[in-house]
């Protein structure tokens, strides 16, 4: 049964707790994704063409590739922990192959938990191992809308000079979001400015996603698989709380999503070089997300927290942790585990008071 279905016991132990079951906290796929839409700034009612076959693998440029990143939490342990696992075909692949795989790729996808910090971190250690390469192309994050575009513009024709901003001031010349901690984000701001490679926004503005979430639209003319899974994946992570035409009006609000998403990748995307966009591990999906808008080469790469089992047994098997996929291909390219994050303390409860307070 897939992680993304069942009550995960111990999902996010830390390393100093006790590996006795009864130690253990559990965390259901719904807490986890009603914590994430809460505190980490994701689409929520609060606020307002399947990839083709994987290409060979380029020749890697000369030089060195940056070191990895050491984790967080130091003590973290897993069998899985730092593994990198082809989804089809469930084979392991070092750092080195998955710079590689991503050269031999125009766009790559790299769907993350916003609130890990070692996503972000892997993530600036991909856009660092690129330029390495001279491979860089350019970088969208979800986390910019095209409210800042106009900034973006600027940041983009004094690149080296804005990259050495400190991070009040980057943070007011970008206009950035509050809702996304500026500290998660700020080191792969500066590595595609240091590059001198595009940085680019990947969001509608709230303007734009309230109109896309009107009545009245035209039903969406997608495969019935794709709206169900997008559904459910929506309903689960507001805990069930959203009625019927509010769950419609999020799933407009999060295709437009994807398909703007995919407009500003694929308009980053240049010939012999590899955009990257940076953004939450449901738009990465390839059944579902982005890559269904895009007509390029795309590579997916979900960073996956690891994970235990109501016994507080590690959970081993890939098919733990992929989603059920809308199409015959899994969910996502390449899977890369990292160190889970403490759960967020019964956060349907605290969405539930919030859904109350706004109606009220």
């Amino acid at each position: 049964m897939s992680l993304f279905r069942r009550s995960i016991t111990s999902s996010f132990r830390s390393s100093n707790e006790s590996e006795t079951p009864e130690r253990t906290a559990g965390v259901s796929r719904r807490q986890l994704l009603a914590g994430m839409v809460a505190s980490a700034g994701g689409l929520s009612v609060l606020g307002t063409a399947l990839a083709s076959p994987l290409a060979q693998a380029a020749q890697p440029a000369n030089g060195p590739l940056p070191p990895l990143p050491a984790w967080h939490d130091p003590k973290a342990s897993h069998p899985l922990l730092g593994s990198i696992l082809v989804a089809e075909g469930n084979r392991r692949l070092s750092p080195a192959a998955l710079v590689d795989w991503s050269q031999a790729h125009s766009m790559v996808l790299l769907g993350e938990h916003h609130d890990n910090p070692d996503h972000h971190q892997l993530e600036r250690w991909l856009i660092d191992a690129l330029v390495a390469r001279r491979q860089l192309g350019g970088v969208a994050l979800e986390m910019l809308d095209t409210t800042q575009d106009a900034a973006l513009s600027l940041a983009n024709r004094t690149s080296l000079a804005v990259a050495g901003l400190p991070d009040d001031e980057l943070q007011q010349l970008l206009a950035w979001n509050a809702r996304w901690p500026f500290t998660d984000y700020a080191p792969l701001l500066r590595g595609a400015l240091d590059s001198g490679a595009p940085l680019a926004s990947a969001s509608l503005s709230a303007a734009q996603l309230e109109a896309s979430m009107a009545p009245g639209q035209s039903p969406l003319a997608l495969p019935e698989a794709v709206l169900r899974l997008q559904r459910e994946a929506l309903d689960e992570g507001h805990c069930g709380l959203l009625g019927a035409e509010r769950l419609d009006a999020m799933l407009r609000a999060q295709l437009a999503r994807d398909q703007q998403m995919a407009e500003r990748l694929e308009g980053l995307a240049a010939d012999g070089a590899t955009s990257l966009l940076v953004c939450g591990s449901g738009h990465a999906r390839r059944d579902i997300g982005v890559p269904r808008w895009l007509d390029g080469s795309t590579l997916s790469v979900a960073l996956m927290p690891v994970a235990w089992d109501d016994a507080g047994q590690p959970l081993t098997h890939l098919t733990d942790y992929l989603p059920e996929s809308a199409g015959a291909a899994p969910a996502y390219d390449l899977v890369w585990f990292t160190p889970a994050t403490a759960p967020v303390a019964d956060a349907c409860e605290g969405l539930r008071e919030t859904m109350q307070t706004t109606v009220s």
